[in-house]
C-alpha cells in the first residue's frame, strides 16, 4: 500500500482554524483576488499578479484558426485547470476533515463549445454547454462516504459553486477503479468516448 498523499493533521488544522477566525471576525473571511492583463498581440494575451509575495504570468493565445498563434493556453484551458485545481484542493480538505487517508487523486474536466455561438451563427449560446468533473481517487472511504465527501468538495469549491450556477456540472467518481458516481445523463453517458479537442 502507498503512502499517504496529503498531510491530513495539516489540513484538518487549516479548515479549523480559518473557521474558527471567521467565525469571530467576518471581515477576515473577504478576499480580494486581482489580476492584470494585457493584449501582446493578435488575441496572445498575458495575465500578471503577486500573490504569496510571488510574481506570476499566465500567457494564453488560441489556434491558429481562431486568430492565433498556438503559443499558449486558450483561456477555456485555464478554466478547466481552474476548476479541477480547486476540485483537487477542496477534495483533499474534505477527505482530511474527515480523517481519510488519500493514496491518488486526479481530477479531469471535460465541457462543450458550440462555436456558432462566439460567432453570432444562429440562436446559439456563447458559454460552455455543461461541465464533466470526473474525480478518480485510491481511498480508505466507504463507496456511500466517499460520494458524500465528494459532494461536499464540489459545494465547497468556490470554482464549482460559480459554474454549476450557469450550467449543469455532471459528476463522475471513480473509486479505486470502480465508477460509484455518475450524474451525467443519458445523453452525455459516452461524452468522455468521443473526440477531444488536443
Amino acid at each position: 500500500m502507498s503512502a499517504d498523499l496529503i498531510d491530513r493533521p495539516r489540513l484538518r488544522a487549516s479548515l479549523h482554524r480559518i473557521a474558527d477566525r471567521t467565525r469571530a471576525d467576518a471581515a477576515s473571511a473577504r478576499m480580494r483576488p486581482w489580476v492584470a492583463a494585457r493584449l501582446e498581440g493578435d488575441v496572445a494575451s498575458v495575465s500578471e499578479f503577486e500573490q504569496y509575495g510571488t510574481r506570476y504570468a499566465f500567457r494564453s493565445d488560441e489556434s491558429a484558426e481562431r486568430g492565433g498563434h498556438d503559443s499558449a493556453p486558450s483561456p477555456m484551458r485555464y478554466l478547466l485547470s481552474s476548476i479541477a485545481f480547486c476540485v483537487l484542493g477542496w477534495t483533499a480538505k474534505t477527505w482530511s476533515a474527515a480523517d481519510i487517508a488519500v493514496r491518488s487523486l486526479e481530477a479531469e474536466v471535460r465541457t462543450c463549445l458550440d462555436l456558432r455561438g462566439e460567432h453570432l451563427v444562429e440562436a446559439v449560446p456563447a458559454h460552455p454547454l455543461w461541465f464533466v468533473v470526473e474525480v478518480r481517487i485510491d481511498d480508505d472511504a466507504s463507496p456511500q462516504q466517499a460520494v458524500g465527501l465528494l459532494h461536499e468538495a464540489i459545494r465547497r469549491c468556490p470554482t464549482t459553486a460559480l459554474v454549476s450556477k450557469a450550467v449543469p456540472l455532471h459528476l463522475v467518481l471513480v473509486q479505486r477503479g470502480w465508477t460509484v458516481l455518475d450524474t451525467r445523463p443519458d445523453d452525455l453517458r459516452n461524452e468522455h468516448r468521443e473526440e477531444q479537442t488536443r
